[in-house]
Parts: C-alpha cells; structure tokens; sequence
C-alpha cells in the first residue's frame, strides 16, 4: 500500500475527486477546485471542475497537464464531481450546481439564502440541479453542459456524489438525491439514459426518509440515505450504499432485477461519512468512507458475500494520518493491473504555513463565533487530493484497523 499525491497547490482548495480509467489506459481525476481562503468552506462562488491524468497507473501526476473541464461561471458553486468512462470510450462528468451570489438580493431570492459561514457570500441549498459533460476524445474536449432532468421528482432539488453505472446492454444508471415536491421528503432515487446520458427519466427509488428520519425494519431512527451511491455485480444484481446521519454510519441496500426494486435497509457500523462502494474483479464489495473523528482517515469495509453480511472487525485503515476532520468523500476503483486506487481529499499536519494568514483567519473566526481549530488552518495543512493505492492482499492484510475511537461532541459541525 503506498499513497501518492495527485494536486495540491496554495493558490488553491481542492477537493471532492473522483477517479476512472480511459480507453488509452491513463488515469482521469476530476476534482473540485475552489481559490485558497482562510477558513475552510466547502461553498464558493467561483467553483470549477478540473482534471489531472497520470499514464503510470496513478504513480506519478503531472500538475502542469491540469485542465479545467467546466467552469459554471461567478455566481454559482458546484460540489461532488464524479466521472464514468463507458465502454467505447466515452468519458462523462457530472455534478451538481447551486447558486452562490456574493450579494443578497431579497427580491430575487427572498429567505433561500443562507450565509457561508466566515465568508461574505451566500448559496441556495434548496435550489440544487445536476449538469453532465461529455468527451469523445479522452477528455481533450467537452460537449456541455447538459442540465440532466430530474423534475419527476423535483422542480428544483436534485444532486448526485457518485459516478455513474453502466449495464451490459448500454443503459446508464445514475444514483441522486433529491426531495419529492408534492410530499417534501428526500428520497434517494436512480434515473436512467438509454443515449449515453443525452436524456433520463426516472428509473426506481432506493430510499425515502422524512426530515426526521426514516423507515428501518419497524423501529424509526434518524437514518437518512445520502450521498447514495451504486455498484453492479453484474445486470441484475446490484447494490446501494448511503451516508446515514444515525450513529452506524452507512445504509446499504440490494437488489436483485436489475435496480428496479430495493431490498430493506441494511446497516453497516462504519461511523464513517461520504460513503462509497465499488465491486473488485475478485467479487469483494468494498466501502471506503471518511473517518471524521480521531485519528482522522480514510476507512473501508469490506463484504465476501456480495453485500449481505459485513464485519465490523474486518474493517480496516487506509490512513490515520489527517490532522482535522475536514477530509474525506473517498471513491476507489480497479486499475488495469488489478491494483485498487482510492482517490479523495485530505489534509495533513504542516509546519510551513506560509500561506496562512493566521491573524486574519482569527478575525473572522471571532466575527462568526467559530472555533478556529475546526475552520482554519491552525491544527491543519493545505487540503489536497491525494490517492492511495493497495491490493487485495492488503485487504486481508490490514483486517481490524478501523478501531472506534471516542464519539464526536456537539461542538464538532458536520461538513457538507
């Protein structure tokens, strides 16, 4: 196991990557960039998508061959890339956008809007939509952005984390979160395109929750499915993975036709956040997950029987090496030597902080009441986006790492 740095740069904040492999065998990452602040904020007016590539099977990546693959423009932040290469070549990005003016317009936006904190610009939560790009070139070009219709089940607040699936026959599974207009509850739902992501429609719902959680078996907790995201055994078996707000960590859920119906709801101790699953050659279904309490990392847990059972002791530690808990939204998949990458980002302890504007990060710490070792650089480095690359032998090898360390406190915030 060895872990490699894929960007990292002063100027800039990286983060939510996600990684696929093209036709010609290099390695894509896509990431989300943001310009360098002094606190940490996952929203920003002036967001893009950019993309490194590496031909050494993730080994080494070349800062210099970084591309921006879409740049909404000022006004509008964008989260959660993810990218997908198809069979024949086709590479697709998604995401999704929701508006971050820098000025509060009452008229226009009356009370959707909510301040970031410790900035002097805002964003709509409610007001989410999902846009998709598409290269026929390896990534060299772009065709888009396409705004991917999701208004079967909302007019207005549609989002997706994960990349997306493809079947044998070419039919493009996409997993999202979104809300029911008519019901106001969030659903985790999948939407499909038969024409290589040109149209969708609606495909099935994985899970529902109400705003004060959802259905598990007949006891209620406060469970939710975000950030869903999917894997297939092959065209009919497939399994679900979503971030839970309860106190497990991560939901799964399997089905058996193909993703049209859901099996119940499974939970899975993970504590961890910003789930992913990914299915190796060797049958294993893997989760990766952020592990946002100490010692900071990234985690997974792995399954031997396609989903159904799954072993807390088993789990294991990537890294433990973060030195806050802003990190995380990791996704793995298979490269063509057999070996497994998870991407994500992460930070680590840096003495040379010469990017850091100490003084003016504790100003705005003051003005906003926020505990400046959670929203600034002081107990952390420059957030990156790393990689580590491991085997399946690793797996077996690092079984029960994952130990559970002490529970979060009231004064630790959650992190988009």
């Amino acid at each position: 196991m060895r872990h490699v740095t894929i960007f990292r740069d002063e100027r800039f904040y990286p983060s939510h990557a996600s990684a696929a492999v093209a036709k010609n065998g290099d390695i894509f990452v896509v990431f989300r960039q943001a310009p360098f602040e002094n606190i940490f904020a996952h929203v920003h007016p002036d967001a893009r998508i950019d993309m490194v590539r590496s031909s050494d099977m993730g080994e080494t990546w070349a800062p210099a061959a970084r591309s921006t693959v879409y740049d909404p423009g000022d006004g509008v932040n964008l989260n959660d890339p993810s990218i997908t290469v198809l069979k024949d070549g086709t590479v697709l990005v998604t995401a999704f956008n929701s508006y971050a003016p820098r000025t509060k317009d009452g008229n226009r936006w009356g009370d959707s809007l909510i301040a970031v904190r410790g900035t002097d610009y805002y964003y709509t939560p409610s007001d989410r939509w999902i846009v998709l790009l598409r290269s026929f070139d390896n990534g060299l070009t772009w065709d888009g952005p396409y705004t991917v219709d999701a208004s079967s089940y909302s007019k207005s607040n549609a989002a997706v984390f994960a990349p997306i699936v493809e079947l044998s026959d070419g039919r493009l599974l996409m997993p999202i979160s979104t809300t029911r207009d008519e019901t106001g509850e969030h659903i985790a739902a999948i939407i499909c395109s038969t024409d290589k992501g040109e149209t969708w429609s609606p495909y099935s719902q994985i899970a529902a929750w109400s705003p004060k959680g959802c259905w598990m078996g007949e006891e209620k907790n406060m469970l939710s499915f975000g950030l869903p995201t999917l894997a297939a055994y092959d065209d009919d078996r497939l399994i679900a993975a979503g971030w839970s707000n309860f106190e497990i960590g991560t939901l799964v859920t399997l089905s058996r036709d193909g993703g049209k119906t859901w099996g119940p709801l499974q939970p899975v101790i993970t504590k961890g956040e910003c789930t992913h699953v990914c299915v190796t050659s060797a049958g294993t279904t893997l989760l990766t997950y952020g592990y946002r309490r100490p010692p900071y990392g990234i985690r997974a847990s792995p399954s031997y029987d396609g989903g159904k059972t799954w072993e807390p002791a088993k789990a294991f530690a990537l890294r433990s090496d973060g030195a806050m808990r802003d990190l995380g939204y990791p996704r793995t998949i298979q490269l063509p030597d057999g070996k497994l990458f998870c991407v994500y980002y992460f930070n680590a302890r840096d003495e040379d902080k010469g990017y850091y504007d100490e003084e003016k990060s504790l100003e705005i710490c003051r003005a906003w009441n926020l505990n400046p070792p959670l929203y600034t650089y002081q107990v952390a480095g420059l957030r990156f986006v790393g990689g580590t690359i491991f085997s399946e032998e690793d797996i077996a090898e690092l079984a029960g790492t994952a130990i559970f360390e002490p529970e979060l406190t009231e004064s630790q915030p959650t992190l988009l």
